[in-house]
């Protein structure tokens, strides 16, 4: 049976300020073995792209980053121990879609396959509008901007929670893609893990 995880409340009024968030911003490649608490979790994510203001009749619902023509293409997958889990930012919550580990699949330098936690950037190319879905060079292009948006987004909460993060480029793709059981229109464009960081 799969697991539905209700996330606690993100915090948003966390205090260490966003020019030294910039400031301590880094590629950190060592991390605690320990798991991210529920509460550092539900915090990462809603970095990632969480809810900042509710869908009305009139308008699509906004993210905390970005995307060409609030397109909202690209979905946050979260690899850990226990599973693959798709973020669902509207309920603030994770939807389990394996029970399997498939953390060693995350990148192709072995290293980044001991973090605790792994996210799984996909585009969802049908939710593109006629625009941008010009063609798939076009689609690539704003997958990769859109999904340089969120990443910032971690390693800036990563900076300010002190947790150490890496995006990879590095990717087994169609073997990514094959594990998770993602459609043709779903496309694995980059990786990021995640860990407590060893440094004080």
């Amino acid at each position: 049976m799969k697991t539905t995880i209700k996330l606690p409340t993100p915090q948003k009024d966390l205090k260490f300020p966003l020019m030294k968030a910039l400031e301590k911003r880094r590629t950190k490649r060592k991390w605690k073995d320990d798991p991210l608490s529920d509460q550092e979790l539900s915090n990462l994510l809603w970095a990632t792209c969480g809810i900042t203001q509710e869908e009305t009749n009139k308008s699509k619902s906004k993210r905390t980053a970005p995307s060409a023509s609030n397109s909202q293409e690209i979905k946050i997958y979260v690899a850990t121990k226990k599973g693959l889990f798709l973020y669902d930012e509207k309920k603030h919550q994770l939807l389990q879609v394996l029970s399997k580990d498939i953390r060693e699949n995350i990148g192709t330098q072995k290293m980044m396959r001991s973090a605790p936690l792994g996210l799984v950037y996909v585009s969802d190319y049908l939710k593109m509008g006629t625009y941008l879905a010009g063609n798939d060079s076009r689609k690539w292009f704003v997958s990769g901007t859109d999904t340089g948006f969120i990443s910032q987004n971690v390693y800036l909460y990563c900076a300010a929670a002190n947790l150490s993060t890496v995006i990879l480029g590095l990717v087994n793709r169609d073997k990514l893609h094959e594990v998770m059981g993602l459609k043709e229109c779903e496309k694995v464009v980059y990786t990021q893990v995640v860990g407590k960081s060893i440094d004080k």
